[in-house]
């Protein structure tokens, strides 16, 4: 298989995850309504769990995604990633992704090194840290994922299931990086895997590890 069919086959994997994603979605809270829409709800179960895939009754967690497991700080591991992410010095050995929920969305913070060295990075662009916020509703109207680098970045955030979100960065208005955060069972992994237009693809994995108080890594 070519690399762009393989390539092609993955966004059509995602792309059909999400759509049954929404479909399950409606059916829960669509169950009553219609032609018997005086019935009350039926409460089916769950299906079972199958591998890394998490729950998929996704419709609360939308609205506050609190308790989301991809939320908390998360260390690169280089060993596990791809071998070109130390090649490129994206990010040092401390680098680091704070995820916190925030006003029914989530607030992201991805840092070069940790701790950072200025507090402005929310306003004032650079690589070494960014900020940037978003409701996970597949709307791609949420701006500067890459920090205020004026290109007219946004980026549009779906949840797959709770261990899953797949996220669509455009820039000028066009999709240029598609990524799927994954986090383990356990909640102590996550993975970004990412396909971009550009065929660059890639592995990154991050350590789930906790803060103190004063925003700073536990030793």
């Amino acid at each position: 298989m070519s690399t762009h069919t393989g390539r092609f086959a993955l966004v059509a994997i995602v792309a059909i995850s999400i759509f049954v994603s929404g479909m399950l979605v409606q059916g829960q809270e669509g169950r009553g309504r219609g032609r018997q829409g005086g019935q009350a709800p039926q409460n089916f179960p769950e299906a079972p769990p199958i591998g890394f895939i998490g729950s998929y009754r996704v419709a609360p967690d939308k609205m506050d995604p609190s308790k989301l497991p991809i939320i908390g700080a998360w260390r690169i591991n280089f060993d596990k990633s791809d071998p070109s992410m130390r090649a490129q010095k994206r990010f040092t050995e401390t680098g680091m992704n704070i995820y916190t929920a925030v006003d029914g969305g989530i607030k992201t913070e991805t840092f070069l090194f940790y701790p950072p060295k200025r507090n402005d990075y929310k306003t004032v662009f650079g690589d070494d840290a960014r900020e940037y916020w978003f409701k996970l509703d597949g709307k791609n109207i949420y701006k500067d994922p890459q920090g205020p680098n004026g290109l007219g970045q946004t980026v549009g955030m779906w949840l797959v299931d709770r261990n899953t979100l797949y996220r669509e960065r455009m820039t000028k208005g066009v999709v240029d990086e598609r990524v799927m955060y994954r986090v383990s069972p356990d909640g102590q992994t996550l993975v970004w895997t990412n396909f971009n237009a550009d065929g660059a693809s890639g592995h990154v994995v991050w350590d789930r590890i906790k803060l103190t108080p004063t925003h700073g890594p536990a030793h």
